[in-house]
């Protein structure tokens, strides 16, 4: 079995709260930047996804915080 696929980030001043928690509101924006990795990773550039009139497509977004 594979590992999980991961992409490092790097959480900047800005996206966090007085108390260093992460605002909610980026780890979307995180996912998405996984997202877009992942395919690169996979060898499929956005480009070439636009060129053949395809691509990715969130039809639902559902983020559960512990």
């Amino acid at each position: 079995m594979s590992e999980p696929f991961s992409v490092p980030v790097t959480v900047r001043g800005y996206e966090t709260d007085v108390q260093g928690h992460l605002n909610q509101s980026v780890y979307l924006n995180y996912a998405e930047h996984a997202r877009w990795s992942l395919l690169r990773a996979a060898g499929i550039t956005q480009a070439e996804l636009i060129g053949s009139g395809v691509g990715p497509v969130a039809l639902e977004t559902t983020i559960s915080y512990r």
